[in-house]
């Protein structure tokens, strides 16, 4: 004879964790299963030929746990069994099918308010904090009126490490999107640099030698002089330069004609 019993579970979520995270977290079917302290093993399987048009499109999972008949582990054993995954855009839903007819469907809500939002009215009975997030777990459980107690209380207890856990993991996951934002905000720099002593970085000028110094920001003004009367200059690629010295008369200037002349004239070249 089976008992259908129905319970919820108000978990209140610590300040500074966001809804992101926590969804994030509840929307990683593989995460949520190694979380649970009574799964040994857990593999992605096909939907099975039983199962409803709805569940059918689901991710499903087969899992194996090792459960404590047996206070103190006088006596464990391993049950198999499978289960469908659903996210929701507050939550996820699961369905487990366990042997010996054991029903457990599971709805996992993350509400609240943080600070900014609006104050809504919470659900009377369940213990709702009114400010803050708060994770709610609605479990529908069908199986023998025997085994109630004992799967119930086998459930609460494993549910309750999984749930501390994913805090856990949620308030990891805001810890490293927090350190990435600020390593974002010190590589991408603003083209307007700092005037702090630790960040201003040197600027090259163009006309720098081998010999030149580099000057900060502060000293281009003063210096960039210097540096471009402290450059050699440049030599040319031609072997020939024009020579530097005082100009001398050409001595085609005398000739009365170029056919008329018969002055062998010999040009000198600078090396």
């Amino acid at each position: 004879m089976s008992k259908r019993t129905v319970f919820t579970t108000v978990t209140a979520l610590p300040a500074g964790i966001t809804r992101q995270s926590v969804l994030e977290a509840l929307h990683n079917h593989l995460a949520m299963i190694d979380l649970n302290p009574l799964v040994e093993q857990r593999h992605s399987i096909n939907p099975p030929a039983d199962a409803t048009p709805e569940e059918y499109h689901c991710r499903w999972y087969q899992m194996t746990d090792k459960v404590r008949y047996l206070p103190i582990g006088l006596y464990s054993g391993r049950v198999t069994y499978n289960a469908c995954f659903h996210n929701l855009a507050d939550g996820l839903q699961t369905h487990v099918y366990a042997p010996f007819g054991l029903s457990i469907k599971g709805r996992w809500t993350v509400g609240g308010s943080v600070p900014g939002e609006p104050i809504k009215a919470v659900k009377l009975g369940l213990g709702m904090p009114i400010s803050g997030l708060w994770l709610r777990e609605d479990v529908d459980m069908k199986c023998s009126i025997l085994t109630t107690k004992f799967i119930r209380k086998t459930l609460t207890k494993a549910h309750a490490k999984l749930v501390d856990r994913l805090v856990v993991k949620a308030q990891l996951a805001d810890m490293r999107a927090y350190n990435a934002q600020i390593w974002r905000q010190r590589l991408y720099l603003p083209l307007n640099l700092p005037t702090s002593p630790e960040l201003q970085l040197p600027i090259f000028s163009r006309e720098l030698t081998n010999n030149a110094t580099v000057s900060p920001v502060s000293d281009l003004d003063k210096t960039n002089k210097e540096h471009l009367n402290s450059a050699p200059p440049i030599p040319r690629r031609s072997k020939f330069r024009p020579s530097t010295e005082k100009h001398l008369p050409s001595p085609f200037e005398n000739c009365p004609s170029s056919n008329s002349c018969n002055v062998n004239h010999v040009f000198e070249l600078e090396a």
